[in-house]
């Protein structure tokens, strides 16, 4: 019988490892592993694959949550999950993605939260974020309730103060201070033992 849990069982991870890593529940990492090999399964060919492909990664993502599914970052969310340039997503780089969501439990996993948000900003894919990037997301989150100058004033204001070396861009390390006081724990969080993964 070769069923499609044959291709990517779950017995062929170290589940005590992903736990161990990303702080997800044994529970946890069975479900994603339920939502992983769907996404596996939808290659070109039909058959399965051990690989998430990223154009498939919003409907492995997708929720019933209507406020989730109208997120305009959600194309960012999706990309900042792969990591640097990769096309392809394994069942352990997954788990280790989708556990930035969890609720915080130290200051590591606030760090991971701020750092993907970073990610998810960077999309130019340097080291460092531009008032372009800035733009584009608030473009992206205000459409067009104001006018392009407006938006590009604000992501000016905003970029000049975080950017304390002044080279007119926000490095990484300027982006976590300025995220010191803000609650992305809360702002990040999902509570994965009440949603449906």
């Amino acid at each position: 019988m070769g069923g499609s849990y044959s291709h990517s069982p779950l017995a062929q991870y170290d589940v005590a490892s992903i736990v161990s890593s990303t702080g997800l529940s044994a529970s946890n990492v069975r479900q994603l592993h339920q939502r992983y090999r769907q996404l596996c399964l939808r290659t070109c060919d039909g058959r399965p694959s051990a690989t998430a492909p990223p154009a498939d990664a919003p409907k492995l993502l997708s929720t019933p949550d209507p406020e989730l599914s109208s997120n305009p970052l959600a194309e960012r969310i999706v990309a900042a999950m792969f990591p640097g340039s990769a096309d392809t997503l394994t069942f352990p780089e997954f788990c280790s993605a989708v556990a930035v969501f969890r609720p915080a439990t130290d200051s590591a996993s606030r760090l991971a939260k701020v750092q993907f948000v970073y990610r998810m900003l960077a999309i130019e894919g340097n080291e460092f974020l531009t008032a372009f990037e800035l733009c584009s997301l608030l473009q992206m989150l205000v459409g067009n309730r104001l006018p392009l100058e407006q938006v590009q004033s604000i992501a000016c204001r905003a970029l000049s103060e975080v950017d304390k070396d002044k080279h007119n861009r926000i490095t990484n390390k300027e982006f976590v201070e300025a995220m010191e006081g803000l609650d992305v724990e809360q702002k990040m969080s999902v509570p994965f033992d009440q949603c449906v993964l």
